[in-house]
């Protein structure tokens, strides 16, 4: 295994156990969720920054409100990752603000404040939050009974795309047509065709590079899921590099982690979860190799892309339906 993703790899570990101990009552797939994206930090983590984001939380925010839902550990990861937590509180408040003048409140939409809060600083917030409603209700019209609010977050992300609200859902829709017969027609294959069409390339190319690297896992003997694990899936194909190395480096962190504590024997977690934390941390490593010359770039599809790899998993875990039993379980 190449030394940066060895060394993800270990802080990975390193994270989920400290979140572990930090939230026990939080929910199990959560933990692993979030510790992927702290892997990419290479300052110390501890519990005391977490508990300071959570109370800042708890100082903006009402009981009630969504950025203590579901998804309240990833909040907080997030703004712990964050090198000035407040002021990125503060912006996404802001973005949360402008987005509740255009979608209803729902658990998903402290998450993509908390994009715009990244990707949307100096632009039209209200601007953008306008053309995300306008794709969402395309969206809508295309897949009445497949879109929900967990796509107001997809929609966010393609809102800051530079085409045309109508060229967004076309190629959203290219893409799901292209992944309807290997994957069928339901929630996970949209979820997936939103990740892809974050990405440049044609829907075929796309599809064909999800494909490559699913059916590389299959013949190694490792079912990757066709469930909410599709949209992290999705998040590799859209890495430019080669099928056959970015296969083989979820083989080898796949094989790595099955020897590790909460993945080895029958209590451990099921292979595919593990599979999808194999290809969460693969594309998180590719992504931090090439962060520089993203960041430089002025393609829109390159910097989504790259929120694609590093905060999609999550996305992906709460479209998959974690969102109402993390409700119960989450860390209060």
């Amino acid at each position: 295994m190449r030394t940066s993703l060895s060394h993800r790899c270990a802080r990975f570990l390193d994270a989920r156990d400290m979140l572990r101990r930090a939230f026990p009552f939080a929910h199990a797939q959560m933990i692993p969720i979030c510790a992927g994206m702290a892997a990419g930090q290479d300052r110390p983590w501890d519990a005391g920054r977490l508990y300071a984001c959570r109370d800042l939380i708890q100082e903006e925010t009402g009981l009630f409100s969504n950025f203590r839902g579901a998804g309240h550990l990833a909040v907080i990861t997030l703004l712990a990752l964050s090198p000035a937590p407040e002021e990125r509180m503060a912006f996404a408040l802001q973005g949360y603000k402008v987005l509740r003048t255009r979608f209803y409140a729902s658990q998903y939409l402290p998450l993509a404040a908390l994009l715009l809060a990244d990707w949307a600083r100096g632009r039209d917030l209200d601007g953008v939050a306008a053309r995300a409603e306008e794709i969402y209700r395309r969206m809508k019209r295309e897949h009445p009974f497949l879109t929900g609010a967990e796509d107001s977050v997809f929609a966010v992300l393609l809102a800051l795309s530079p085409d045309t609200e109508q060229a967004v859902v076309d190629q959203v829709e290219a893409c799901y047509d292209a992944l309807k017969h290997p994957f069928g027609t339901g929630q996970y294959t949209q979820a997936l065709s939103h990740v892809l069409a974050l990405g440049e390339g044609s829907a075929q190319e796309k599809r064909d590079k999800v494909l490559g690297v699913y059916q590389g896992l299959k013949a190694a003997g490792r079912k990757y899921g066709a469930g909410y694990e599709l949209g992290t899936l999705g998040s590799l194909a859209l890495l430019p590099a080669p099928v056959e190395e970015l296969t083989a480096d979820v083989l080898e962190v796949d094989e790595f982690l099955s020897h590790q504590k909460g993945y080895r024997g029958i209590l451990g977690l099921p292979k595919n979860q593990r599979l999808m934390h194999s290809a969460m941390l693969v594309s998180g490593d590719y992504v931090d190799q090439r962060k520089t010359s993203v960041m430089g770039a002025a393609a829109v599809s390159g910097t989504v892309a790259m929120i694609a790899a590093q905060e999609m998993a999550l996305c992906a875990v709460m479209v998959g339906g974690i969102g109402a039993s993390a409700a119960a379980n989450n860390d209060g």
